[in-house]
């Protein structure tokens, strides 16, 4: 079934928060595991030219240790525990700042090297993709680091100092740039989906349109194939609907249609159920795996629907409400038959109930009209 418009922008944005934050924490495993070889090769290297101090031998150990707990947790985390990703990754990155600031002073100490500052900074090129406010907070805290460093660094002359802060200057704009980067390809993203999402919704009802049905129609046609299923479709017009606009304005008019357009979304379940708006009074309701007789009884559900709104109308014949024609048709994709005689079978047998004095449903030839409870009952060829 189609959803409202506002359910399905609420839906897409909690989509987009749960991809970023599965986005975010792959980065940080990717990061854990890099940052952890590094690690390890840089304590044997380091360990061939001098011995190195047991206490900086476990401060590599504990920084090592902490990134493999790291990636492990935030792979857990991303197969079992998905609503806890946003506040994982945050946590991940900024232990990897708080623990990694003591290695680097640590590191140049005793021997003179930037590299574990590198490292850090290199963390800041890799961060995750953040919401405007945590970017802030997250470039606060680089910054911080990088001055931490650079006074404890201050004894190796102004020269460390400026290759430390140029360092930890060109990670952090090298970090906001590819942030920024990647949010504009995020938004284009966007709103490449918004625009096909408008192109395939009808303004008025907030249904699918044709354009829309027809590239649904594709995807479950493939479905049925592979199922061996039915596909079923219901072509619904509105009787006299030009005597109701001239009778009360097509200001009123396009509000009976959203009033139809709900009553027929409501009598389907399913979220492969497809309706939409087809054309100016026109509607069409596309099932899958739908046998005949459900499929009738379907199409006098939405009859009976749409004449319980008892929407006035005038000057018809019919009824002193308004009707519908419906037309219902049902094909086996798998036998090689295609959505467009799908479309047009039902599009015709609404024609023909339209012959049929109106306000019936028609289904290979035979005209239903009348209901005894919810069954709908053939009334002529």
């Amino acid at each position: 079934m189609d959803m409202s418009p506002g359910k399905r922008r609420s839906s897409g944005k909690r989509d987009f928060e749960r991809r970023l934050a599965g986005l975010n924490c792959k980065r940080g495993i990717i990061f854990a595991i890099s940052v952890s070889i590094v690690l390890v090769i840089y304590y044997f290297l380091a360990g061939e030219e001098q011995e190195l101090p047991y206490w900086y031998t476990a401060m590599l150990i504990v920084a090592f240790t902490l990134q493999l707990a790291g990636a492990i947790l935030l792979m857990y985390i991303l197969r079992n525990a998905q609503k806890a990703m946003a506040a994982a990754y945050r946590a991940y990155f900024i232990m990897t700042l708080i623990v990694f600031m003591p290695v680097c002073i640590a590191d140049y100490k005793v021997s003179g090297s930037i590299i574990a500052y590198v490292l850090l900074v290199g963390d800041s090129i890799f961060i995750p993709v953040l919401l405007r406010s945590e970017l802030h907070i997250y470039t606060l805290l680089m910054a911080t680091a990088t001055f931490v460093y650079c006074v404890f660094v201050s004894q190796g002359g102004i020269r460390v100092v400026i290759e430390a802060a140029v360092v930890g200057g060109l990670g952090i704009a090298a970090g906001r740039y590819s942030q920024e980067r990647f949010r504009s390809y995020i938004r284009l993203e966007n709103e490449n989906k918004t625009r096909n999402i408008l192109s395939n919704e009808d303004a008025l009802t907030g249904l699918t349109n044709k354009s829309g049905l027809i590239n649904t129609a594709g995807v479950m046609w493939q479905f049925c194939i592979r199922n061996h299923s039915v596909a079923g479709g219901i072509f619904i017009d509105i009787d006299f609907f030009n005597n109701y606009n001239d009778a009360f304005g097509y200001s009123q008019g396009d509000e009976c249609l959203k009033e139809i357009a709900d009553a027929i979304a409501s009598c389907t379940r399913r979220d492969t159920d497809t309706v939409a708006r087809v054309g100016g009074e026109a509607f069409f309701v596309m099932v899958e795996g739908v046998e005949k007789e459900n499929l009738i009884a379907l199409a006098l559900k939405i009859r009976n629907a749409i004449a319980g709104l008892e929407l006035e109308q005038e000057f018809t014949g019919v009824s002193k409400y308004l009707t519908v024609s419906i037309g219902v048709a049902y094909t086996y994709p798998e036998k090689g038959s295609s959505f467009k005689s799908l479309y047009d079978s039902a599009s015709d047998a609404m024609y023909t109930a339209k012959e049929n004095g109106r306000n019936c449903a028609v289904c290979d030839g035979t005209v239903y009209g009348r209901m005894k409870n919810g069954v709908g009952t053939a009334i002529g060829n």
